[in-house]
């Protein structure tokens, strides 16, 4: 299954699982009074590969998860798989922590569109 997260070039970021597509920021709303749960990163699935990147979007990215709030939870859609939240998840790889806040989707919204 495809997953990644993508700007959308009218604006804001994007977020595909398969041929689904979803605003963030829509994600982010729908969730607000979801109820954030403590999830051991060892639950989730981090074994996605993704297309080979410059140096330069490497760095880039490496801000990126340096940047990444830990307050914030991560999005897990229907089946667990993240809908937002990588760059949290990286950091918290990357510095030993061994859970994060997340919330959960008990049916995925329908998507902004779909390939």
């Amino acid at each position: 299954m495809k997953i990644r997260t993508w700007v959308n070039p009218q604006g804001g970021q994007m977020s595909q699982l398969g041929k689904h597509h979803w605003s963030v920021e829509r994600l982010i709303m729908l969730s607000k009074d979801f109820e954030v749960m403590e999830i051991p990163l060892n639950h989730l699935n981090v074994s996605h590969n993704y297309d080979r990147i410059n140096l330069r979007e490497m760095a880039t990215y490496i801000r990126a998860v340096n940047d990444a709030d830990l307050d914030f939870p991560i999005i897990l859609d229907e089946d667990g798989e993240v809908m937002d939240g990588r760059h949290r998840i990286v950091k918290c790889l990357a510095y030993g922590v061994d859970t994060i806040r997340a919330v959960r989707f008990d049916l995925n919204p329908e998507p902004c569109f779909k390939d």
